[in-house]
């Protein structure tokens, strides 16, 4: 099962993003609310491996984050991932991508490559989308349904990044493992 790692928000940020999930849940649509254990978040790296070292990795993701402290995150646009693959019709928050976030994120795909080997492609530095998600695997209409609904979102709005975390997607839902605040974060 893949393994993730994470930005998590600051509790309004979550509380506004569970809303929105909340009102697609509301119109019948599929939301990550339907998910156990899913909470709002901005995914950094996903990667399948058998094994590794769980100490060494999040020693590692302390030392990153302890240097750093709670930063703003603009969510400004609704995006669509249409792919062949597990997670076909993505809608999305879309955000955007400065520098600060794009230099966090590559510090900590550089940190966990010597741990884990296989970074999902979509994940790598440069080819990474920073997105939170609104609903997966829809069909074709309901991603529509979930577009029409997207003119209610008040856009943009700042989320604040509080924590980093690494959770285990399994069949029975998302797993965490640890979570590491960023410097003076609550």
């Amino acid at each position: 099962m893949p393994y993730i790692i994470e930005i998590l928000f600051d509790y309004h940020s979550e509380t506004t993003i569970r809303t929105i999930w909340q009102t697609i849940n509301n119109a019948g649509l599929p939301s990550p609310l339907d998910e156990e254990g899913y909470r709002p978040h901005l995914t950094l790296i996903v990667y399948d491996t058998p094994e590794f070292s769980m100490a060494r990795c999040r020693s590692r993701l302390e030392g990153l984050v302890e240097h750093i402290a709670p930063f703003p995150i603009t969510i400004n646009h609704i995006g669509l991932f249409s792919t062949l693959e597990a997670c076909e019709n993505v809608v999305f928050l879309g955000v955007v991508p400065t520098q600060s976030l794009l230099s966090f994120h590559r510090a900590t795909a550089t940190l966990c490559q010597q741990e884990i080997r296989e970074i999902r492609p979509f994940y790598h530095p440069n080819a990474w989308t920073p997105h939170i998600t609104l609903g997966f695997n829809l069909t074709p209409d309901q991603a529509q349904s979930l577009f029409s609904m997207s003119w209610d979102i008040p856009l943009p709005f700042t989320a604040y990044a509080k924590a980093v975390q690494l959770v285990e997607v399994t069949s029975e839902g998302s797993k965490e493992h640890f979570l590491c605040p960023l410097r003076g974060a609550e």
